[in-house]
């Protein structure tokens, strides 16, 4: 189901995003980060994006058991992984789209969401994967 309130926040940040002097000449907002940061960062979002892909393969096998044990190794590999004291180095505009994301894979993973439902998360998750990857540049 689509949520116009977080559309409206997306929107949001996206304008003062794109009105802060930190932007680059491609008009994305540089997050500079160091090394272990960085890696961690990338691989969560490949990470994300192979679950993704696996959710589509699950669900046309129709193994929602295998799909929740996915997600869960997605959430728990991020909290086993993540170096500590990163989310303070992230901007708050960065933090908060990532956060947003938390309740979809939740409910992909959930058995119990219906497969129409777990569609719409996952093109939920796709927009965000996109806004976020239009509005920073991980550096």
């Amino acid at each position: 189901m689509t949520n116009p309130g977080r559309f409206i926040l997306t929107f949001a940040l996206l304008t003062v995003l794109l009105s802060n002097p930190v932007y680059a000449a491609e008009e994305r907002m540089v997050i500079e980060l160091p090394s272990q940061d960085k890696t961690f960062v990338l691989g969560h979002m490949r990470g994300m994006l192979e679950a993704l892909t696996d959710t589509q393969q699950l669900l046309l096998d129709g193994d929602r058991e295998a799909l929740k044990a996915r997600i869960t190794q997605l959430q728990s590999r991020e909290q086993d992984e993540r170096p500590q004291g990163m989310g303070k180095r992230l901007p708050t505009a960065f933090r908060v789209m990532a956060q947003s994301m938390r309740p979809h894979w939740q409910a992909i993973g959930d058995p119990e969401t219906p497969e129409t439902d777990v569609r719409r998360h996952v093109v939920d998750l796709m927009r965000v994967c996109n806004a976020c990857h239009q509005t920073f540049a991980i550096r």
